[in-house]
């Protein structure tokens, strides 16, 4: 018995070996290395080298009018003299370095070039480069019509090359161009696809060529290329980069991620049937051979996306929720796999996740292999404080831009509209016979109702400083929870779709354009400015991160409150409402930045404005219309006619403030202004034209393309003094430090663009010859101010605050802070604003000055603490 276990072994060991080497010999006559070398015997040691090993197909790159090309390609043919039939050379001809100064000088030259290339032996490619920049009058389809009239006498096969990988659209559209006229010419024998790392990008260039194949005359191979992923190339490519090289922070972030993403090009490569080069460096010693093989091993090997998913990680289920059929099992109760029920997936989208990178109810649902995207729709269930207005629009068009990414591979986005979503997803379940259902959690009451809705109806389980105010919640989060999740590679999670299929009969679905949402009718079309400024796919939402990490990042701190700078703020508010930014990767991206602490403490604090948002909405369910400090709803409001011209002012951007009209006007005409501009508004609102808070809120949650119910009603609250972390400051209308250039104003109050900057955004002071001189006249060609006595309105709003706090005693605490209520029926103290600060009686408490014996260690921060600490070392010291 044991005999025959052992030639059992030594058969499969033979076997396996066997395969190995069919293997080896048959990715090799797939692989081109192309050869890069300061000097002949460079040239020859590589060659030995790399015929070592069984290549037989390179390229000579061209990089300087000085290349000795065809003496390389003798070289290469003396070292091969024996099997020369067998070996492939390409010569890439760079039309940028064959210039001639004289009439048809680079012709003739090219045209000598190609005629003694062709007198050399068998196996011969002119790889055609124009480069990057701009084409010259000689370029490569100059040249391959040239090489049409003559190609009786051409032997040697032409190639071309193609960059898919251009980030600007209409570059983009021009190399598409561009690729069609040559292949069209009928010259083309091969097409040479340029390195890049969007593999989106590169998959779509494969199926276009594909087709390109089928349909052209002249019939044409693909080849690939791409860089072997060693720290040093990595290095080299983020200090200075290649001109027309386009990679991903990704692939630069590290070898293992540059790794994952090349692997996948590999893959891509192998599906397409297409040729591989290797560029320069190439393959130079036997560790980058070691590399090279290891990458091939592991592109062949199976089991790369079962451990994949089988990584997903037991965060991935405290953040999407997953509904069984048939069954009750909670997922992450044992650490053993868990079991995957039969059936497709469905995988719901909602109005915050709308991606495909970094979404964990995509990651799980991935290990069913068959998956059903479904997006449903539902306006009675968005209510007023759901996708609305202007978040609506940049929501249908996120829809738009996920289903073309879902077509790359070849899934569908089902949509359906009703009333109940969740009878929509129970018909879906069973049309498709789906084994789970998974969707992300949404921390809203709506959200809460309808996943309660949702578990009835698929009746199983589940895989599932101050109170309330940031740094205290921040700690908290981070003591108790540690680091936000890792995201997922862009590498992977291609790896992940490119696994997927769909079920095999798609349950009936509508399309997005039939939807009842976003609808807009009449001659203006408001909605086209919007999408104009945020058009809304995941590669919009990653350029504009980019961007502003290379541009506006190190400035937020110093910056982040103007107005009228470009990158001041990163814009990037409606890409993480509506989900197509992943709010993980920009806080990875933020922690990674070289940026201390202190210069990057803002950003990187507002990044959780939302996470604190959210408890404060699960812990007050109300507040998006009442006071979390509920005595504040006793607070005495401007009232009646007056409250509706007000309001009606402040929402058009014609109270006659300039820096506020300016702010509205921006708002009702794009969806967005600054954060800074919204507090200054939201504090006119509320402070001095006294117009309830709530009125402020619903506006900005129907005009605001990242308006957010939880997040926008925080601020709102916070702005009328009754939210948990009540503003202690006051914003002036006419101070204006976020527009000290004026040239904000000018562009969205151009009535007052004439004016100079000392009266611009006080107009009322200008002498009569100036206003004249600036074609202004108050009151007709721009309004004359709301209100006139800012200091006495904003005395009466105060006293209005003081009143209502007086009214409510039980809810004062003996130093004059506001208590509230918790749900679990306890108190908290709330920190109050000195000048709501009132005793027993209902009297302004009045602090001594700073320095006083009374008043040391009551600070707050840290100088309190200290102050603390040494009046308690003093008193201990009295005691001794």
């Amino acid at each position: 018995m044991r005999n025959l276990l052992l030639s059992l072994l030594a058969f499969h060991n033979i076997m396996t070996t066997a395969r190995a080497l069919v293997s080896t010999s048959a990715w090799k006559r797939h692989l081109r290395i192309e050869l890069f070398f300061s000097s002949t015997d460079e040239l020859r040691e590589r060659i030995g080298f790399l015929r070592s090993k069984g290549i037989t197909s390179f390229n000579l790159v061209n990089k300087s009018n000085k290349d000795k090309l065809l003496e390389s390609v003798k070289i290469i043919e003396s070292e091969f003299s024996e099997e020369i039939r067998n070996t492939s050379i390409c010569v890439h001809y760079s039309l940028k370095y064959n210039k001639s100064r004289k009439v048809d000088g680079a012709f003739h030259r090219f045209h000598e070039f190609v005629t003694e290339l062709d007198e050399l032996n068998h196996n011969k490619e002119l790889l055609l480069v124009s480069g990057s920049g701009p084409k010259g009058k000689f370029n490569s389809l100059t040249a391959l019509q040239t090489l049409r009239k003559e190609s009786a006498n051409v032997s040697c096969s032409v190639a071309v090359a193609f960059n898919p990988f251009f980030p600007d659209q209409a570059d983009y559209d021009k190399e598409i161009s561009r690729l069609s006229q040559k292949i069209e010419s009928g010259m083309v024998s091969k097409v040479y696809l340029q390195f890049g790392t969007n593999l989106e990008r590169l998959k779509t260039a494969l199926q276009l060529l594909k087709k390109r194949q089928t349909t052209s005359a002249q019939k044409f191979q693909i080849c690939g290329s791409i860089f072997l992923p060693t720290k040093k190339l990595i290095a080299q490519q983020r200090f200075r980069p290649w001109n027309g090289v386009f990679l991903s922070d990704d692939f630069l972030a590290s070898e293992d991620s540059a790794r994952g993403i090349v692997l996948q090009m590999m893959k891509l490569y192998e599906e397409f049937g297409s040729e591989i080069l290797i560029e320069a460096p190439g393959i130079r010693t036997q560790k980058d051979w070691l590399v090279l093989e290891s990458l091939l091993a592991e592109r062949d090997d199976d089991k790369v996306i079962e451990r994949q998913n089988q990584s997903c990680s037991a965060n991935d289920s405290k953040n999407s929720k997953r509904r069984k059929i048939g069954g009750t099992t909670t997922a992450g109760e044992s650490k053993s796999p868990p079991i995957i029920p039969e059936g497709p997936a469905v995988v719901l989208f909602h109005s915050h996740d709308v991606r495909l990178f970094d979404n964990p109810a995509i990651r799980m649902a991935s290990r069913h292999g068959r998956v059903v995207p479904v997006f449903l729709w539902s306006r009675r269930e968005q209510g007023m404080w759901g996708a609305t207005g202007c978040l609506e629009v940049v929501l249908k068009d996120a829809l738009h831009h996920i289903e073309r990414k879902l077509k790359e591979f070849d899934l569908m986005l089902i949509c359906r509209e009703g009333n109940d979503s969740s009878k929509l997803l129970q018909k879906i379940a069973e049309e498709c016979n789906a084994g789970a259902v998974y969707w992300n959690k949404e921390h809203t009451p709506e959200g809460q109702e309808r996943e309660e809705r949702y578990r009835k109806i698929l009746n199983a389980g589940f895989h599932g400083g101050h109170w309330g105010t940031l740094m205290p919640f921040l700690n908290a989060c981070k003591k108790q929870l540690g680091d936000p999740r890792v995201p997922m590679s862009r590498a992977d999670t291609f790896s992940m779709l490119e696994a997927m299929t769909g079920p095999e009969k798609w349950p009936e679905s509508i399309r997005i354009s039939e939807l009842g949402m976003a609808v807009v009718n009449g001659k203006y079309k408001w909605d086209v400015p919007i999408l104009e400024r945020f058009p809304m796919s995941e590669e919009d939402a990653l350029s504009s991160m980019n961007e502003f990490f290379s541009d506006g990042f190190a400035k937020y701190e110093q910056e982040r409150s103007r107005a009228d700078i470009r990158g001041s703020t990163s814009k990037l508010s409606a890409h993480l409402r509506v989900g197509t930014l992943s709010p993980n990767e920009l806080y990875y991206r933020i922690e990674g930045s070289s940026m201390a602490p202190a210069e990057r403490k803002t950003f990187s604090r507002r990044l959780f404005w939302r996470d604190l948002a959210y408890f404060q909405l699960q812990n007050f369910p109300t507040m998006r219309d009442e006071s979390i400090r509920r005595h504040y709803e006793n607070i005495a409001w401007c009232s009646g006619e007056e409250e509706e011209k007000r309001f009606n002012a402040w929402k058009k951007g014609l109270t006659g403030y300039p820096l506020v009209d300016a702010g509205m006007r921006e708002l009702y005409a794009t969806g967005w202004m600054t954060q800074s501009l919204r507090m200054v508004v939201a504090s006119f609102l509320v402070e001095y034209l006294r117009v309830n808070w709530v009125k402020g809120c619903e506006w900005f949650h129907y005009t605001l393309v990242d308006a957010d119910s939880a997040i926008n009603p925080m601020m709102w609250q916070n702005a009328g003094r009754s939210g948990i972390d009540q503003w202690n400051f006051s914003m002036s209308p006419v101070a204006a430090s976020q527009d000290p250039t004026g040239s904000y104003t000018r562009k969205w109050v151009p009535e007052l663009a004439k004016l100079p900057k000392s009266v611009l955004h006080r107009p009322w002071e200008a002498p009569s010859q100036v206003l004249q001189a600036a074609d202004v006249v108050l009151g007709s060609s721009y309004p004359s101010r709301i209100i006139t006595d800012l200091k006495r309105e904003r005395a009466q709003s105060v006293e209005a605050v003081l009143e209502a706090r007086r009214q409510n005693q039980q809810f004062n605490n003996d130093r004059g802070y506001d208590i509230v209520n918790l749900p679990n029926g306890k108190q908290t103290v709330l920190f109050t604003k000195k000048e709501f600060r009132i005793d027993r009686q209902g009297n302004a408490i009045v602090e001594a000055p700073r320095g006083a014996s009374s008043r040391a260690g009551s600070g707050r921060g840290r100088r309190g603490k200290a102050a603390q600490k040494k009046l308690l070392r003093k008193k201990a010291a009295v005691k001794k």
